[in-house]
């Protein structure tokens, strides 16, 4: 990466960079190098199966490199996994709008947030997990990612609920709770019928569905 970087400095007529400090567009260069490497290893490998200098020579840096753009691993692990998050409850909430009537907008939603999501990265989504786990519980996220997430659920539930069921704190929560459920369980290969989950929610919060 960096040899790459020196070779563009010369061909655009600034000095080499060895010995110079890198210019704003190449330090743009070089997160971006580390955030693929860790997308990447992160998705294969899992979040405790990877080390920072793995991530740093896959993208062609050095380990100190990789702590001047990010303070720890689950601070890396954030700046992958938050962008990911944002763009899939992006589209999830696409299709909510595209349903018609309550029922199929909350059983978009919930096989949304429990299947649809984590699958379009199994790996990631795990990675998310063990990070969590195996943090200092003194250390404070890095990022309010389950704040968004929440909020964003709030609206589209707003969307599928009558007013009066909604609860804005403990539905988004406890929907989330089953999500790290089962994403968690499904990198054991304890599948459960998550269509089948999502029918009885629908089942107790709009009632059964008519014949």
């Amino acid at each position: 990466m960096l040899d790459e970087l020196r070779r563009c400095s010369h061909a655009d007529g600034h000095p080499p960079l060895n010995g110079t400090p890198v210019v704003q567009v190449k330090k743009k260069q070089v997160r971006q190098a580390i955030l693929d490497s860790a997308y990447d290893l992160f998705s294969e490998r899992g979040y405790n199966s990877t080390t920072l200098q793995e991530i740093a020579e896959r993208a062609g840096v050095g380990v100190s490199s990789l702590y001047s753009y990010f303070p720890s691993k689950i601070h890396l692990l954030y700046a992958v996994v938050e962008p990911w998050t944002k763009e899939a409850f992006d589209r999830l909430e696409e299709r909510v709008k595209k349903q018609k009537t309550p029922r199929d907008k909350l059983s978009t939603i919930l096989l949304g947030v429990w299947r649809d999501v984590p699958m379009e990265n199994l790996g990631l989504a795990n990675s998310h997990m063990e990070a969590l786990a195996s943090a200092d519980p003194k250390q404070q996220k890095p990022a309010p990612l389950l704040k968004w997430v929440e909020e964003r659920l709030m609206m589209m539930l707003a969307s599928a609920l009558p007013e009066s069921k909604i609860d804005y704190e403990v539905l988004p929560n406890l929907f989330m709770m089953a999500y790290d459920g089962f994403v968690i369980n499904r990198r054991l290969n304890d599948l459960r019928d998550i269509e089948r989950v999502s029918n009885a929610m629908c089942d107790i919060l709009l009632g059964p569905a008519k014949p």
